[in-house]
């Protein structure tokens, strides 16, 4: 099933109900909605949690998909909205970086290479916290997603200058963060 695209798997999960259709996209796209949510809550229970939130709202919304666009701009607009909507119910308590250590270290870096780049990561991560959402989705649609700013915006609803505003006004923000803590 690797080369049928996520728009014949949608029609075929939708006209036979056979939820192997379904468990292909799944497994698509778990990863890559996985990353893109923890980007915006910098939390892994929380980027957990919102996964599986999407892929139920998608499951039960997939009727819906109209073939307008792609799957995959459909699939990011779902899990974008359902973060945005996340982090406005939690909007009094600001998304703090939680830096844990690494499940599994990188042995081929030496111990003060590997020190060096888990600074930069927790402040990569402390410095993307401090981001409004709206700027921090465009950074992770964009740079940690490689969306085209195009496919970012379809993904936002907002207009091709707008995201790239967001972007760039993100990237100020973070070069400004990281050469202060550098």
């Amino acid at each position: 099933m690797n080369d049928v695209a996520d728009e014949k798997l949608v029609e075929m999960f939708t006209e036979s109900g056979e939820m192997r259709h379904f468990d292909e996209l799944v497994r698509r796209y778990t990863g890559k909605a996985r990353t893109m949510i923890y980007h915006m809550v910098l939390n892994d229970a929380d980027a957990d949690d919102l996964t599986q939130e999407v892929f139920v709202r998608i499951v039960n919304n997939i009727h819906r998909f109209r073939r307008e666009s792609l799957f995959s701009t459909w699939f990011y607009r779902i899990a974008m909205n359902t973060t945005r909507g996340y982090l406005m119910k939690k909007s009094r308590a600001p998304v703090v970086f939680h830096e844990d250590l690494p499940e599994y270290p990188d042995h081929s870096l030496s111990p003060d290479r590997s020190l060096i780049s888990s600074e930069t990561v927790s402040q990569v991560g402390e410095a993307l916290a401090e981001l409004s959402p709206s700027l921090r989705s465009a950074i992770t649609l964009t740079v940690m997603q490689e969306m085209s700013i195009k496919e970012a915006a379809k993904v936002e609803g907002c207009l091709v200058a707008t995201m790239y505003w967001r972007v760039h006004e993100a990237r100020k923000f973070l070069k400004k963060k990281l050469q202060k803590r550098s």
